[in-house]
């Protein structure tokens, strides 16, 4: 159980999408884009801990061979996080928009790409430099998100892995949205962004604090910032009865392994 906390704990958005996410994913677009109210999206969040020793063979395999067969087979967009000082090293996070859970009852990109033996060949490369992957469904909660404007995925993430008590999921949002998001916009945070997981895992919770430098951290607790620290800890008391764990780590976004759209990659 703690390592599947630990694992999904590094999207992303979504990752935005993930969160993403951004876990990202996809969610830089929502925040980019001001015509009209970001809706919930689902997003594919694949988190893989590469073998030590197969590092820098595993990013070579991402950039030159995997990326362009995924391109090739229709994807459009995928951000790769990974470990930032704070987490589980060697440790990368793959976040992808899912159009709707139809798409998995056809052929998969790297099928429509390569064929079925390509597909193979890629995929036993893929495995001989990881040693382990997990992949979940996430749906992004613009309700409960602050989006801001932005012209690409930040340089940082303090990613924020929540569990709630079985059946106290709503009383959780209505906590959040009450309670705890007036205080955040008070704190001018330009994105907090979260994600919930639908499928691959239990029903939780993730949330993305944008970060342009570790400096940043140095201010402490958002909820200490606004309230002082009296006022911070009875807010958070106040969810203690259905808040059963918190943990937190630190990505960053990974551009070069990443499949950016035209439209995001002119803004960089």
């Amino acid at each position: 159980m703690r390592r599947q906390e630990n694992t999904l704990l590094r999207v992303s958005c979504a990752l935005a999408m993930l969160f993403g996410i951004p876990f990202l994913l996809a969610w830089p677009l929502a925040g980019a884009a001001q015509a009209q109210a970001p809706q919930p999206q689902l997003l594919s969040v694949s988190v893989v801990h590469v073998k030590p020793d197969m590092l820098t063979e595993f990013q070579t395999f991402v950039k030159n061979d995997l990326n362009p067969a995924l391109q090739k087979g229709g994807i459009k967009q995928r951000e790769v996080f990974a470990t930032a000082a704070f987490g589980e090293a060697f440790e990368y996070v793959f976040v992808t928009p899912i159009s709707s859970f139809a798409q998995y009852d056809g052929e998969t990109p790297l099928v429509k790409a390569v064929g079925r033996d390509g597909a193979r060949s890629l995929l036993d490369k893929a495995r001989r430099c990881t040693s382990s992957l997990s992949t979940y469904a996430m749906r992004t909660r613009p309700d409960l998100s602050i989006i801001g404007k932005t012209a690409g995925p930040p340089k940082l993430f303090v990613v924020t892995w929540i569990s709630v008590a079985p059946g106290r999921g709503q009383d959780f949002e209505s906590y959040f949205k009450n309670d705890m998001l007036p205080v955040i916009k008070r704190a001018q945070v330009s994105q907090y962004l979260v994600s919930q997981v639908v499928l691959g895992g239990e029903a939780r919770y993730v949330i993305l604090t944008a970060q342009d430098r570790f400096a940043d951290l140095d201010r402490g607790s958002l909820f200490v910032q606004v309230l002082g620290q009296e006022g911070a800890n009875k807010l958070l008391q106040k969810g203690a009865p259905f808040i059963t764990h918190v943990e937190r780590s630190v990505v960053r976004f990974v551009p070069e392994l990443s499949i950016t759209p035209p439209v995001q990659a002119e803004n960089k």
